[in-house]
């Protein structure tokens, strides 16, 4: 958007402005108000008039007609962005950068406008949520209180993000509205407004193929164990492949394809401002003699002085001075683009005696780290990692993990760590975070941790006691304290183990001595049925109660299985394959079932296990 400063009314507007008083938008079903945009308004700023026009229909009954800038200026004016109006002259926008948002009441208008992205849209859900009450807690659950009367105080808002780049990858988060209204990102082609992103994460393979150079140029490719690594193995799907390895990034050839491939992507996309130059998803880096000197050269660490582990593999935290002296050579060749690249398991550590260019970001992962402790003292590896990287660069977007994905219902108490963790990245210049969580629908207690998650990337300071307790409230009514008690003892039995790991790739079975005892589980259940019995006469809120208690349903399904298997008998020769459930079991499991089912659960597992295939695949016969 353009930004006007109407310099000539400068003087004479601005010492005519007196302190702001309340105003009055709407009165009992009346409203001189008029709400202005621009008369060649872009498009978000069509879209936040309009929004607002709609909300304070909602509240008040009474709708204020929209109008563009090109009609003589009135006494009563709600300015929507860009507007030919003096009072525009207020607006700091120099200080919004893309995305912040300013609000103010000069005492006779309301204005509401923002960054040239979609800050005037963001300013408009910010005034909604911060002054008239609203609130919206999911893509379908949202308050919008009734008044007949709208009045507002003073106000001078001036509101700008903690990161650059915000995403939760929630299934819910993706409904356009709520990313806007949580002033959210998409790497992806999700929401309203265009990704900024052209490639991401994983293009090594993209950008030079193994398909197409692995039998003829087998030294673009990675050499170990006595020979290149040029070939393809299955992928973690089992229907599709993947590369083995990585590329020989000291390889001056490799450099040119790669930045070829990079130039013609980019083409096709010209509007996209971020491009992934990284890795493959394996730690089989290349130890040819010329990328093992400069991985030596710019180590910080003797090779094997620090071994990280993921997925089971253990590996040295090699650094990345062959990676980021490639990666610096192609950020150079497009100095209006930004090059990002992974700092992922062996390629983690930062370097030292080289740094980013400027137009380097570095996509830091924080995969290895437990979630039942904040990062900084529960992970002081990668604590200590996110801080070097913070002496040498501030763009860096941290790839962080908030969910249990091999058992996506299982019961995973880390709302105690968003905070301190998203506090903790800012305070070590991280620009940029997405926080993956279950892209799949359904998932344990999935709309509270989006939701407290949306609120601290734009704001890490919040009230995430005063944010639970008004979600807690409206999503589950009368059941709130239940769910709430319910939080609190899963989390206070997640805390205090010296040494204990709660990772993103366990289940419930490795819980049984921590938040998982016979004597806790008793005890959730009890809580769970006074929690249903208070809401019993909802169903809505009744779906909602028994959709928190799956987790816990979850995790008797698979301790039971684990322990009580082996006692099962088999069907005989009609399905030898298959387990009588005792009958307390087999009701569990049907409960479960049908509630994910009724509840459009998709998976029980990233990307695997329908609640169908669980049930047909629970009785199977295990080897003894």
């Amino acid at each position: 958007m353009k930004k006007l400063t109407y310099l000539f009314f400068a003087f004479f507007f601005f010492s005519s402005i007196s302190s702001a008083k309340d105003l009055t938008l709407v009165k009992n079903l009346k409203s001189d108000f008029k709400i202005i945009i621009p008369e060649n308004a872009e498009i978000q700023e069509i879209q936040a008039g309009k929004i607002l026009q709609d909300y304070l229909y909602r509240i008040s009954g009474f709708m204020i007609p929209l109008a563009h800038d090109n009609e003589p200026p009135g006494n009563y004016e709600i300015l929507i962005g860009n507007v030919r109006r003096p009072e525009s002259g207020l607006v700091p926008y120099e200080k919004l950068g893309q995305d912040g948002l300013y609000i103010k009441n000069t005492g006779s208008k309301l204005i509401i406008t923002g960054g040239p992205k979609k800050g005037v849209i963001y300013g408009v859900y910010a005034f909604l949520e911060k002054y008239l009450d609203c609130r919206k807690y999911s893509s379908s659950v949202e308050i919008v209180p009734k008044k007949k009367t709208i009045k507002i105080g003073e106000i001078e808002d001036v509101d700008l993000p903690a990161f650059s780049f915000r995403e939760v990858f929630y299934h819910d988060v993706y409904d356009p509205s709520y990313m806007d209204w949580h002033k959210l990102h998409s790497h992806g082609e999700r929401g309203t407004a265009p990704s900024e992103w052209g490639f991401w994460v994983h293009t090594f393979h993209n950008l030079l193929d193994p398909k197409e150079y692995g039998e003829s140029n087998p030294e673009y490719f990675s050499f170990y164990d006595g020979r290149r690594h040029p070939g393809l193995i299955p992928s973690w799907d089992g229907k599709s492949v993947q590369p083995e390895a990585q590329l020989c990034l000291s390889n001056p050839e490799v450099l040119e394809i790669v930045t070829k491939n990079l130039k013609a992507a980019i083409e096709k996309r010209p509007q996209a401002r971020y491009w992934s130059v990284s890795q493959n998803d394996n730690v089989n880096y290349c130890r040819c003699e010329h990328c093992a000197a400069l991985d030596a050269e710019f180590a910080a660490f003797a090779p094997e002085e620090k071994m990280y582990a993921t997925h089971g593999s253990l590996y040295p935290a090699l650094g990345m001075g062959s990676l980021l002296t490639f990666i610096n050579k192609v950020a150079e060749r497009f100095p209006d683009k930004i090059i990002s690249t992974l700092a992922y398991q062996y390629t983690r550590v930062p370097p030292k005696g080289i740094v980013p260019r400027d137009n380097v970001n570095i996509m830091l992962c924080s995969i290895e780290s437990t979630r039942n402790e904040p990062m900084e003292t529960g992970d002081v590896d990668f604590s200590k990692d996110l801080e070097g990287w913070g002496k040498i660069t501030d763009n860096i977007l941290v790839w962080d993990y908030t969910i249990q994905f091999s058992n996506l219902v299982s019961p995973f108490p880390n709302l105690r760590t968003l905070q301190p963790n998203v506090q903790f990245l800012k305070k070590n210049r991280v620009s940029a975070v997405f926080e993956q969580g279950n892209i799949q629908s359904g998932g344990e207690f999935a709309e509270l941790r989006a939701y407290l998650l949306a609120k601290l990337l734009w704001n890490p300071d919040i009230d995430v006691k005063r944010e639970m307790d008004g979600f807690l409230k409206e999503f589950y009514g009368n059941a709130a304290p239940y769910i709430q008690q319910y939080i609190d003892l899963i989390h206070d039995n997640n805390q205090g183990f010296t040494g204990r790991k709660m990772s993103i790739f366990g289940g419930p079975q490795k819980e049984k001595d921590s938040f998982l005892t016979p004597e806790l589980i008793r005890s959730y259940n009890v809580i769970f049925d006074r929690a249903e019995k208070s809401v019993k006469k909802d169903p809505e809120l009744l779906s909602r109660v028994k959709s928190a208690r799956l987790p816990v349903q979850y995790a008797m399904l698979e301790i039971t299985k684990e322990e009580q298997a082996s006692n099962w008998v088999n069907f005989g020769p009609i399905a030898p394959e298959k387990l009588k459930l005792p009958f307390e079991v087999s009701q569990l499991l049907y409960d479960f079932i049908y509630h994910c089912m009724q509840t459009k659960v998709s998976r029980l597992s990233e990307w695997h296990t329908t609640p169908v295939e669980y049930l047909e695949k629970y009785p199977i016969l295990v080897a003894r």
